[in-house]
């Protein structure tokens, strides 16, 4: 998922005697009352002007072309309530990172000062945020989605594997759900006449109880799961990828129809996955060919170097209705 930054150009300058930015409302360099002169430039914002759809955990985002620590800022909401906003520099004050509890369905004004000349920029927040139904009628959905539905960013080689080596699909459904923990059982399914099913004869996920209490967001994590991939048509016969530190979140659709803004951060222990993507069958086959992409394996938990750091984000999974997944030790 890539962030889109809309170009402005704004001018900013911080004075010897001031922490906050004086105010210059020329389209060009020009000196402030007290003689400093506005050289810094504001040129570009996330979210995008007038933009609609946006996430509401998503940040605000500006970037100048020097330092902009000078700059104020404000978010309003459509009532007039104004937004706490944490703030995050990048290490050369270029890049401003901020964050604030955004609701819902809401529009909001982003007021932006610089040396005394204002900008706005509106946008407006999509109906995920909120949750419609009760949180234990989440009980006993499955979601199911494949790690080729992710966008892979982290680390880029793989984007050199086949995603049709990726396309088993997992199955999360929330065991308990309540005002403050909910839990999940994950499991590894497979494609059945055009329906998804649970995978007979493979060990199950529990995932211990996770934070719920921001809901419909959650954030959970389990130390490790095994996924199988197999294609009797290609000959790949059943191979097991271990993920280690695996961790999940996302948001429920105010429906419960979908999760929705899913991401994973997982280590995927290499040894073995070579026949997979068409190398060697030996330990450090993929760490070798993704070395040849500046990537470096990781250390796995027993200490190995043969573990990809894997991210992936925007992840959507859907609701599957009837599926129900069973425990099964394996």
């Amino acid at each position: 998922m890539t962030r889109l930054l809309f170009p402005l150009v704004l001018l900013a300058c911080v004075t010897d005697n001031s922490d906050t930015a004086k105010v210059n409302s020329s389209d060009t360099a020009a000196s402030t009352d007290s003689g400093a002169t506005c050289e810094t430039q504001l040129i570009a914002v996330s979210p995008n002007p007038d933009a609609t759809g946006v996430y509401y955990r998503d940040p605000v985002v500006l970037s100048f072309d020097g330092d902009g620590t000078g700059v104020v800022v404000t978010l309003v909401a459509a009532d007039g309530s104004p937004v706490a906003l944490t703030e995050a520099w990048g290490a050369d004050n270029t890049m401003v990172t901020l964050t604030g509890s955004l609701a819902p369905l809401t529009t909001y004004t982003l007021d932006v000062d610089v040396c005394g000349a204002q900008s706005q920029v509106q946008f407006t927040t999509s109906s995920l945020g909120g949750l419609d139904i009760d949180r234990s009628d989440l009980v006993d959905r499955t979601y199911s989605f494949a790690l080729k539905d992710a966008e892979i960013i982290e680390p880029a080689v793989l984007e050199a594997f086949d995603d049709a080596k990726l396309v088993t699909p997992l199955g999360f459904m929330v065991q308990s759900a309540d005002s403050t923990s909910m839990e999940f059982l994950g499991a590894v399914c497979e494609y059945q006449f055009g329906e998804t099913v649970q995978l007979s004869n493979t060990a199950t996920w529990d995932f211990p109880a996770a934070d719920f209490t921001a809901a419909p967001f959650f954030s959970t994590a389990i130390d490790e799961l095994t996924i199988v991939y197999e294609d009797s048509s290609t000959g790949v016969p059943r191979t097991e990828i271990v993920l280690y530190e695996f961790k999940f979140d996302g948001v429920f659709a105010p429906d419960g129809s979908s999760i929705e803004n899913g991401n994973i951060d997982t280590l995927v222990d290499s040894r073995g996955l070579g026949p997979l993507f068409n190398l060697a069958d030996t330990d450090d086959a993929v760490c070798t060919f993704a070395g040849d992409f500046g990537v470096v394996c990781a250390p796995c938990p027993d200490g190995e170097p043969y573990c990809l750091h894997t991210i992936g984000i925007g992840i959507s999974a859907p609701w599957v209705e009837g599926l129900t997944l069973y425990p099964y030790a394996g």
